[in-house]
């Protein structure tokens, strides 16, 4: 009896010991198990977005909760809208410059009622090419019907061959597609002649549209670099859906040049929720970019979330976001919209968050007290280059969640929210210098260009500047080309100019054509007051006052205007005008030191690094030999002789052998401290070892004559190679050993080939290689490629 007694005991205790592992794991631990088993998603698909945290005994931990996984995710997989719905904005037409007016129908996917020009603030498609587009979605343009690519067939033969870099110099017999239309328009001979040469001498065919043949029998490429083109170039691509562009409606949100990501990091868990029959919420954080994320409720019907701080220990414990309420948005309007579209829908949106940036909102639409569930939807909007509607266009479903479920809120502070706006009037450059990289040429490919026989392209062109050249000449400098690039804060004129070097460009926040820009942002004056007091902005700070568009429109104003400046004023190493290379070098020392630096002078940066002198040669020099050639063809459109073994394969091999010691993203610079985007990987290895080409290509920049402890030399990036491997596709190797390169601009490289050793010339301690993919000019993880 006492035996039986004693294994009931046992098993009661064992009992009780059970029940307490579950119960603790549920308090201290419910995290990963609640971003599984609480959340019923649409069928989008979703990740495990993990958080550092720490429990409440000071240890490290994590939080977890489902949010879409944008690299699977695109607009033709993206849930269909629930409601039909049209736009009628015709008398918006004026000042937008295209008709805006269209319907969607219950069922749709976003692809379907979705206009280019509709996401460009947001995503930036216009920098997209149709080759970038179909490599990145296995999509192959010699299968796809130009019919597909509906744009092309409304542009007038004028407009194509100024959108098609070098189109013009091709024979009309090598176009099939113009062949043809030109054929029923005139009973004259023209397939000898080139399209320019046909232009010239006959102005009534320039209107000719190639709509006007079926265009189902031709493929993409029966047009020579139509595939290498930026959507950006061609005219009215604003009004262009996005199903209309082939292998767009495909391609994952992470993928575009603006990408679709976590704003902030802020994960929160549903507390409780409750129906309309609340009334007068005052601890809210939803709202909207125009009205801020903290709008009250005082109607009636303030159904809402109840959000607390992941304290999953107890009632007791209480945080600071304890209580926090998200309301629906199907019972609160609040303000919305900008600028010409502002009067869309009322400038009446939904309430919500805008966690993932501005391509679309967050909206809490139906709580449901009896199930403790609730809905949430995405809401679209319109926006043209003089403004956005309200985010009115939806509900497209989004997720479902349960009460104790994390749920990503983003970032709490206004000021933290991506709208990435541009002002009324702000122009945008649509067309980058990397345009004409991966071209074909109207010649015979195995006609080799002699020596030195280039010769500018007309557009982009001021005083003989190529100023999109210049640009990318200057942006690798700065910030490698990268948009959310935060410097440090520099004074200037005696401390009578101070700020914060923003962007691509690194303009200093008291530039001229930054501070318009950024003023003529909602709270932009108070932001750059902020920054005048050496406030550091975060990068969605930066993404809401100087978006990528105000970026490109504020550079191309600024160096247009010091070119044409500087062109008129004396250089006194000469005393001649400035013209050629020496406009090219002292433009560049305006923008590094200012309009009244002295010419050549020793002026330095905030490290140190740079002089007003050696940062123009440095911008001279890869303005010849990188930026400067990227605009530049031949003007007999010659290239040099095809080689087998340098064709590329499209299928990269490894760089280096070594250790990645920081991947693609942003990261601290080891040397300057500098929090930054990272637009490569990092390589450790031994100093001397073979850094080999990842593919067949040709050599584009060369940068050689750095040694190692001069920080400055290529920039920082040392001695470094550039590798064009066609259809936009290029590869950057930096920080080389001294000495070590063993290729020259021009040289046809093949797979594997070593062109350089591994080594530490530029701003690097350790012995490193950096290395690049970019695709039509935009760094790129070189993970995509198998690296």
């Amino acid at each position: 009896m006492t035996t039986i007694l004693s294994a009931i005991i046992r098993r009661f205790l064992l009992w009780l010991f059970c029940l307490g592992l579950i119960v603790s794991s549920l308090i201290y631990a419910p995290n990963y198990a609640i971003a599984q088993t609480t959340v019923d998603s649409t069928e989008l698909p979703t990740r495990i977005l993990e958080i550092p945290s720490v429990n409440r005994q000071g240890n490290p931990t994590s939080i977890n909760a489902l949010v879409p996984d944008w690299t699977q995710i695109s607009f033709s997989q993206m849930p269909p809208i629930s409601q039909s719905g049209s736009l009628s904005a015709q008398e918006y037409a004026q000042a937008i410059g295209y008709d805006l007016s269209r319907t969607w129908t219950a069922g749709q996917t976003p692809d379907r009622y979705i206009m280019l020009g509709d996401i460009s603030e947001a995503l930036q498609p216009e920098l997209l090419s149709l080759s970038s587009i179909a490599q990145q979605t296995n999509l192959n343009l010699e299968q796809v019907a130009l019919s597909a690519f509906t744009l092309v067939g409304k542009q007038t033969l004028e407009q194509l061959v100024k959108a098609v870099p070098v189109l013009s110099q091709f024979k009309v017999r090598d176009v099939a597609p113009v062949a043809e239309l030109l054929s029923t328009k005139t009973a004259d001979n023209l397939s000898d002649r080139t399209l320019a040469q046909v232009l010239s001498s006959n102005p009534q065919l320039k209107q000719l549209k190639l709509e006007e043949i079926d265009l189902s029998q031709y493929s993409i490429s029966s047009i020579p670099n139509l595939d290498s083109t930026q959507i950006g170039a061609f005219s009215n691509w604003q009004t262009t859906f996005i199903k209309d562009v082939p292998g767009l409606n495909t391609l994952p949100l992470s993928n575009f040049p603006n990408p679709v990501a976590e704003v902030g990091n802020l994960v929160m868990r549903i507390d409780a929720i409750y129906g309309a029959a609340e009334r007068r919420r005052t601890n809210t954080i939803s709202g909207s970019d125009v009205q801020g994320f903290s709008v009250n409720c005082q109607e009636n019907d303030c159904a809402y979330i109840e959000l607390d701080d992941l304290e999953n220990s107890g009632r007791k414990a209480r945080g600071s976001l304890e209580g926090k309420q998200w309301i629906s948005g199907k019972y609160q309007e609040v303000e919305g919209g900008w600028g010409c579209l502002k009067g869309i829908n009322g400038g009446k949106e939904p309430t919500g968050r805008l966690p993932f940036g501005s391509t679309f909102k967050v909206v809490v639409m139906e709580p449901d007290e009896r199930t403790d569930t609730v809905d949430t939807a995405l809401f679209f909007r319109f926006c043209s280059p003089c403004g956005c509607s309200p985010y009115f266009i939806g509900p497209v479903p989004f997720f479902t969640y349960r009460v104790n479920s994390p749920i990503f809120v983003g970032a709490l502070e206004p000021s933290a929210v991506d709208s990435s706006s541009t002002p009324n009037g702000a122009t945008r450059s649509s067309v980058s210098s990397t345009a004409t990289k991966g071209l074909t040429t109207a010649a015979n490919v195995s006609v080799p260009c002699p020596p030195g026989d280039t010769a500018p392209i007309s557009v982009g062109n001021v005083q003989g500047v190529n100023v999109a050249a210049l640009s990318e000449a200057i942006a690798s400098i700065e910030s490698s080309g990268s948009y959310d690039s935060i410097g440090l804060y520099v004074c200037a004129d005696g401390g009578k100019n101070c700020g914060v070097p923003l962007g691509k460009y690194q303009f200093v926040t008291y530039n001229e054509y930054a501070a318009s820009a950024i003023a003529s942002k909602p709270g932009g004056q108070q932001f750059l007051d902020k920054l005048k007091g050496g406030y550091k902005p975060t990068q969605a700070e930066l993404f809401q006052f100087f978006p990528p568009a105000d970026q490109e429109a504020a550079f191309q104003r600024s160096i247009t205007d010091k070119i044409d400046r500087t062109s008129q004023q004396i250089d006194p190493t000469t005393g001649n005008l400035f013209s050629g290379d020496r406009l090219i070098e002292r433009v560049a020392q305006k923008h590094f030191g200012g309009d009244y630096s002295k010419v050549d002078g020793g002026a330095t940066d905030a490290f140190g690094r740079l002089t007003l002198k050696s940062y123009g040669s440095d911008v001279l020099r890869r303005y010849q030999t990188g930026g400067g050639t990227i605009a530049r063809l031949s003007t007999s459109a010659c290239t040099p002789a095809a080689s087998t073994d340098s064709q590329p394969t499209g299928k990269y091999i490894e760089p280096a052998s070594g250790q990645v010691t920081s991947n693609f993203g942003t990261r601290t610079r080891p040397v300057s401290g500098v929090r930054k985007r990272h637009n490569g990987i990092a390589i450790a290895g031994e100093v001397g070892s073979p850094v080999k080409a990842v593919d067949g290509g040709v050599v584009r920049t060369v940068v050689s004559d750095c040694t190692k402890g001069v920080q400055s030399c290529g920039g920082g990036y040392g001695n470094w190679i550039e590798i064009d491997h066609g259809n936009g596709r290029t590869t950057g190797y930096a920080h080389l050993q001294a000495n070590s390169v063993k290729v020259k601009v021009g040289d046809r490289i093949s797979q594997g080939q070593v062109i350089g050793g591994l080594g530490s010339t530029g701003m690097v301690e350790e012995p490193r290689l950096h290395f690049e993919t970019r695709v039509n000019g935009t760094a790129v993880n070189p993970s995509q490629f198998g690296i």
